[in-house]
Formats: C-alpha cells, structure tokens, sequence
C-alpha cells in the first residue's frame, strides 16, 4: 500500500525576534532564535528560521507581513507579549488574524499562547498591568506607616 503524503499546506511556527527593546530588555537576535528553538524543541513544534524586525521606533513591518503567511503556518512564536505593538488596535488586528487563520501564538517568557478568543484577555491583562504600573506608588507614605 502506497503511504499518503501529507499534503497540509500549513507547517510549522515562525519565530519572530527583534533588536528593539521590549519590557525593558534588549535581547541579542540570536539568544532569542536559541531561546525559540528551545522553546520549539521542549514542546515537539517545527521551528521554521524566524524573521528580524527593522530597527525603527515602534516598526512592526515584519510582524504586520507574518500576517500574510499565516495560511501556511501553525502558528508563531516570539520572546515575549511586551514584543506586541502598544497600539491597542494594530494588536486587535493581530489578534483577529491569528484566529481567523486558526494559527497559535506563543510567547515564551510568559509561557503563554493565544489559541482562542479567551486567550487574548489575559494578555491584554498583563498588558494593561505593566502599563500602570508606573502610576503606581513605589513606597509607602510615612503618613500611612504611622498611622
């Protein structure tokens, strides 16, 4: 008997790496392509060689154009969520495409990955935190301490 081929046209999980900073970390592209293929390897995915972003203030051309092969792919990978563009609507734009093409997004510092509608709100969650975060008091008021 004749084996089938696997004639799927969507394989494997791009990564995505940039030498901008994200979180207040600057990681060298090639940590992160190790950091990626780790990730890839612990969780049995195949690694495709992932894309740089140019290195403009806020570019996220070479994200917006992984948008466009998401038919042929399971799924992406990048180092962390604070990759993300801070526009709220250029991430929703993200996010819809993603689900739309049935295709996963990881992100492995927080070992998080947006499968489904669901998974969008905690990401938006730690987003919305860390961007108040510099609102919030860094001690506490004398006044209160003697109370």
């Amino acid at each position: 008997m004749d084996e089938v081929a696997d004639v799927s046209p969507r394989r494997g999980y791009r990564g995505y790496c940039t030498n901008a900073e994200f979180g207040g970390h600057r990681i060298p592209v090639p940590v992160q392509n190790l950091m990626l293929r780790d990730y890839a390897r612990r969780r049995n995915l195949f690694f495709k060689l992932s894309i740089n972003e140019l290195q403009f203030p806020n570019c996220y051309l070479q994200l917006m154009g992984l948008l466009t092969q998401l038919p042929t792919l399971e799924g992406v990978m990048m180092c962390s969520l604070l990759m993300l563009p801070k526009d709220p609507a250029m991430r929703q734009t993200i996010y819809r495409d993603f689900l739309a093409h049935g295709a996963s997004l990881h992100f492995v510092m927080e070992n998080l990955v947006i499968r489904a509608a669901e998974d969008i709100e905690q990401v938006e969650e730690i987003l919305a935190i860390r961007n108040a975060l510099p609102a919030c008091p860094s001690a506490i008021p004398e006044a209160v301490v003697r109370a």
